[in-house]
C-alpha cells in the first residue's frame, strides 16, 4: 500500500524507491533526505533512508533514522525493528540490538528477523542459540547460499568441521566472492595418479599461511601439485621445506597447465580435517645470512625486551571494523619502561605513527618490509608480538615467536568460542574483549601476560670521599 503523502511528493518517492531497489544507495539517500525534510512525519521514508545509509556504512545515522521512524505513527513495524537491530549490531551495541530484534519477533517473527537475530547471537558467542534459530531456516530454504554461509561459520565455531566445511562451499555463490579462475574439475581427494593439481588462492594472506599446512598431506602418487600464492608470500613459502615439491605460482600470473583444481581452504573439506588432528604450523627455514643482517638492525637488548606490534588488518576484511583498533589502544604497552617497541604495521595504517605522534615511542619497520619473508626475518628478532587478529599473527605462530593476539568479542570461527590458547599455533596466547568494543580491558589483560619490567640492579652506593688531610697552620714569624 502506497504511503499517504502530499501529491507533490509522489514523484520524489518513486525516484527514491527505484534507486533503493537498484542498490543506488547514495542516490537513494539524497532523494530520501529531500523527502523527509518535506514530510518529516512519514515513517516509511525514515526507514528507507536508514536502509540506504546502512548500505553506505553510515551506521550511526542509519540507527537514528530507524529509531526516528519507529517513533512515528505506524512506524513500529517488524521490519523497522529488525532494521534497527541490524544497525545496532553494526555499531557493536549488542544488548540494544537484541532488544530491537526481540521486539521485531513480537511483531511477526519472519524468517528474515530470525536470521538477523541468529547473526547477532553468533557475534555474542551464543552459538547454540544462533544455530537453533538458523537451522530451521536452512532446512526450509536450502538454496539460500547467504544463510548457508553464515550457518557454516556457526558450525565451524562450534568445532563441527565436517558439516561446517561442507556448508562453507556456499562462499562461491556470494556476490562479493569472485569465482575461481580455473574451469578444470575439482579434486575429490583421490590420489593424483600422475595428474597435476592446482590449488587456487583465496581469501587473506593469513589464511594462506594457516591452511598451507594441509598441502603436504595431498597424496600425489606420481602426480604434481602447483599452488597459486599472492606475491608477498612467495619468498616465505619458497623457504618452507614442506612445500619443496610444490610449484609456487604468483596469483596474478597465467595459470600453469593442470588437470584438477581446488580452492586452498576447500582442502579442509576434501581431506576431512578435524580440530583434534591438526597438522603442525607451516615451518620455514630462514636464510642464516639474512637473519644475521636483520639482527644488526637492532640495538643490543641490554636487559630490555623487543616487542613488535600490529594494530590494523586489511580494510577489506568483512569484520575489520571490529578486529582492527586504534594505535592508542596500545598505550599501556608504550608506558612499559622495559620494552623497545617496533611496528610491523604496513599499508595505509602505518601512517598512524606519524599522524598520532606515537612514532616517537615506536620504531617503524615498515620501510624494511616488502614481503612476508622480510617480516619473518625481523620478527625472529622479537621477544614478543602483540597484535590484533590479522596476517602477522599467523606468521608469528608459524615461526614459533610468542605472540599475544588481542581480539574483539565477536571472534572469527578459527579461534573457537573461548580459551586463551589455540591448537593452531602453540606460541600464541589469545585475549578476548569482555564486551564488544572494550579494547581497554582487553589490553589491560594483555599487559598481565607481558609482565612487569625486569628488576634493575640496585645502583651501588656512592663511594666514600677520602678524609681531608689536616692543614698545618703556618706560624707567624
Amino acid at each position: 500500500m502506497k504511503p499517504e503523502m502530499p501529491q507533490a511528493l509522489h514523484p520524489l518517492w518513486e525516484q527514491a524507491t527505484k534507486a533503493l531497489a537498484e542498490n543506488r544507495s547514495a542516490d537513494a539517500a539524497n532523494l530520501l533526505q529531500r523527502f523527509v525534510r518535506a514530510a518529516p512525519g512519514h515513517a516509511s521514508a525514515w526507514n528507507n533512508l536508514g536502509v540506504a545509509l546502512r548500505r553506505l556504512k553510515r551506521w550511526e545515522a542509519a540507527a537514528a533514522c530507524f529509531a526516528r521512524g519507529i517513533g512515528l505513527s505506524g512506524g513500529d513495524t517488524e521490519a523497522a525493528y529488525s532494521n534497527l537491530g541490524n544497525a545496532l549490531r553494526d555499531l557493536g551495541r549488542f544488548a540494544a540490538a537484541e532488544t530491537a530484534f526481540r521486539r521485531a519477533l513480537d511483531r511477526g517473527g519472519s524468517a528474515g528477523t530470525r536470521y538477523n537475530l541468529s547473526l547477532l547471537l553468533r557475534d555474542m558467542n551464543r552459538v547454540d542459540e544462533a544455530l537453533a534459530l538458523i537451522s530451521p531456516l536452512i532446512a526450509a530454504e536450502p538454496g539460500n547460499r547467504q544463510r548457508e554461509w553464515d550457518y557454516s561459520l556457526m558450525l565451524l565455531q562450534k568445532g563441527d568441521w565436517e558439516r561446517g566445511f561442507a556448508a562453507y562451499e556456499a562462499r562461491w555463490s556470494l556476490p562479493e566472492v569472485p569465482s575461481f579462475a580455473s574451469s578444470r574439475p575439482q579434486w575429490d581427494g583421490a590420489p593424483l595418479a600422475g595428474r597435476t593439481l592446482l590449488l587456487l588462492s583465496e581469501q587473506g594472506m593469513g589464511d594462506a599461511i594457516q591452511f598451507a599446512r594441509y598441502v603436504p598431506l595431498i597424496v600425489r602418487d606420481g602426480g604434481r601439485v602447483a599452488m597459486q600464492v599472492r606475491k608477498p608470500l612467495l619468498s616465505l613459502f619458497a623457504a618452507a621445506p614442506a612445500l619443496a615439491g610444490v610449484e609456487l605460482v604468483a596469483s596474478d600470473a597465467p595459470l600453469p597447465p593442470h588437470d584438477l583444481c581446488l580452492p586452498l581452504i576447500s582442502l579442509m573439506r576434501v581431506l576431512k580435517a578435524r580440530p583434534e588432528t591438526l597438522p603442525p604450523p607451516l615451518a620455514v627455514d630462514l636464510p642464516p645470512d639474512r637473519l644475521a643482517e636483520a639482527e644488526k638492525i637492532f640495538p643490543p637488548r641490554a636487559g630490555r625486551r623487543r616487542v613488535g606490534i600490529v594494530w590494523a588488518g586489511s580494510p577489506g576484511h568483512r569484520n575489520d571494523r571490529n578486529r582492527s583498533t586504534e594505535l592508542a589502544s596500545f598505550r599501556p604497552l608504550f608506558a612499559h619502561p622495559g620494552l623497545d617497541i617496533y611496528s610491523f604495521q604496513v599499508g595505509d595504517r602505518a601512517r598512524d605513527l606519524a599522524e598520532t605522534g606515537i612514532g616517537v615511542l615506536v620504531a617503524d619497520l615498515a620501510p624494511r618490509i616488502s614481503d612476508f619473508l622480510d617480516s619473518a626475518l625481523l620478527m625472529r628478532q622479537m621477544d614478543l608480538i602483540v597484535a590484533v587478529d590479522t596476517g602477522p599473527v599467523h606468521l608469528a605462530g608459524s615461526l614459533g615467536v610468542p605472540a599475544v593476539v588481542v581480539m574483539p568479542f565477536a571472534v572469527d570461527w578459527r579461534w573457537g568460542e573461548k580459551g586463551a590458547t589455540t591448537p593452531w599455533y602453540p606460541s600464541l596466547r589469545l585475549v578476548r574483549q569482555p564486551r564488544q568494543g572494550d579494547w581497554e580491558s582487553a589490553f589491560a589483560q594483555a599487559m598481565t601476560m607481558i609482565g612487569p619490567p625486569a628488576a634493575q640492579p640496585a645502583a651501588p652506593p656512592p663511594a666514600a670521599k677520602p678524609a681531608a688531610k689536616p692543614t698545618r697552620k703556618k706560624e707567624k714569624r
